[in-house]
C-alpha cells in the first residue's frame, strides 16, 4: 500500500497538507480552512475510470446515508474522483477520493474515510466567521478539536452502519510516519474511533430492539435500492 502523508487529519492520511507559512488569515475561519483543508485542492479525475469509477459509485449510497447520519442534507456532499490524496474535503462539501486508495483498501476502509470527511461538517464553520485570528498554539488545539470530532463521528457512523471500526483504526497506525506536535497519535485516534463506534453500535440495537419500524426506515438498505 502506498504511504500517502497529507492532512485532513493531521499529516496523517485523509486530507491535503497542513499549509504553512503563509500570510495570516484574517478570521478563524479562513485559518481553519487553510490549515485543515489547504489551498491547493487535489486534481480531479475522469469519473469514468473503468477501474475506480465503479467503486467511486459504490460508496454513493453510503454519502448519502451519512451525511442523513451527521444531521445534514444529501446534496450538501458530492463525491469526486481524484490524484493526490487518499480522502479530503472542502470547505464547499465536495470530498475528493483518491484513485490509489480505491484500488488498494477494503471498501471499510473507505466509508470510514468518507465518515470522516463528513464528520468534519465545513458548512458550520460559519461559527468561526465572526472570530479574531488565533495564535499557533490555540489554532492548533482547535484544529485537534475538530479532527477528534471527526473521527469520533468516524466511528460512531460505522456503528451505525453494522462496520467493524479496526480496519480503519489500523490502517491509520499503519500510515504514522512518526510524531507530529499539530495532531494526536494514532493510538489515541484509534482510541477515539473505537469509543464512538461503541456508542454507534449500541444506538443501532437499541433502535432496532425498541423501535424495529423507524430502523428499517432509517436503513441504509433503502440508498442501496433494497427496500
Amino acid at each position: 500500500m502506498t504511504r500517502v502523508v497529507g492532512g485532513g487529519l493531521g499529516r496523517s492520511p485523509f486530507g491535503p497538507q497542513w499549509v504553512g507559512g503563509k500570510e495570516t488569515p484574517q478570521s478563524v475561519a479562513a485559518q481553519v480552512e487553510d490549515a485543515l483543508f489547504g489551498r491547493k485542492k487535489p486534481t480531479v479525475l475522469d469519473p469514468d475510470d473503468a477501474e475506480a469509477g465503479p467503486l467511486l459509485a459504490k460508496l454513493q449510497p453510503y454519502r448519502k446515508k451519512l451525511a442523513r447520519l451527521a444531521g445534514d442534507q444529501e446534496d450538501d456532499y458530492r463525491l469526486v474522483l481524484a490524484a493526490g490524496t487518499i480522502a479530503s474535503i472542502d470547505q464547499g462539501g465536495t470530498v475528493y477520493v483518491g484513485r490509489s486508495f480505491l484500488l488498494a483498501t477494503p471498501f471499510e476502509i473507505q466509508v470510514g474515510a468518507l465518515a470522516h470527511e463528513i464528520g468534519h461538517r465545513p458548512q458550520l464553520w460559519a461559527q468561526y466567521r465572526q472570530n479574531q485570528p488565533m495564535e499557533p498554539e490555540a489554532l492548533e488545539e482547535l484544529l485537534r478539536l475538530e479532527e477528534t470530532r471527526a473521527d469520533y463521528f468516524a466511528g460512531w457512523a460505522l456503528g451505525q452502519l453494522g462496520f467493524s471500526v479496526e480496519p480503519l483504526a489500523k490502517f491509520l497506525e499503519a500510515l504514522e510516519d512518526g510524531p507530529h506536535p499539530e495532531y494526536l497519535a494514532a493510538t489515541l485516534r484509534g482510541k477515539t474511533l473505537r469509543e464512538g463506534h461503541q456508542a454507534g453500535h449500541l444506538r443501532k440495537k437499541n433502535l432496532k430492539k425498541f423501535f424495529p419500524e423507524l430502523a428499517r426506515m432509517r436503513s441504509v438498505s433503502g440508498d442501496l435500492g433494497e427496500g
